[in-house]
């Protein structure tokens, strides 16, 4: 008797940590993107930041409020990208039907290493 007693007492804190972990995370606007690569060189696509470059490039259009916000259901952007300097150079545009002159639909990126990428968005500029 004792045991079952206390099994209700050991479930009772467990659950309650189970429900309150569900609870912390807020939910993320998510608009779906696709990004399709060409490197200009054969340089640009050998470059040993390449594939970090991409993958932030990417993290950080997907938190722009301009991209979060878009009209668009989702956005497609053809995305070349070449080196500059020391640095990775990206310039994306929009393939979606109408969205020339949309914000979110022109932008650059420069990338000097995976921790260190700057997107900026025109329009039609």
């Amino acid at each position: 008797m004792p045991r079952i007693a206390t099994f209700p007492l050991v479930l009772a804190p467990a659950a309650l940590l189970l429900a309150s972990c569900a609870h912390k995370e807020p939910e993320v606007d998510f608009k779906p993107i696709q990004l399709n690569w060409h490197a200009l060189s054969e340089a640009a696509e050998a470059h040993p930041e390449k594939d970090a470059c991409v993958i932030s490039v990417t993290s950080l259009l997907m938190r722009e409020k301009a991209v979060r916000e878009s009209k668009f259901e989702s956005l497609d952007y053809d995305v070349v990208f070449d080196i500059k300097g020391e640095n990775l150079e990206f310039k994306g545009i929009c393939a979606n039907s109408g969205a020339e002159v949309a914000t979110e639909c022109r932008f650059t990126a420069v990338c000097s290493g995976a921790e260190k990428v700057v997107v900026n968005f025109h329009n039609g500029d």
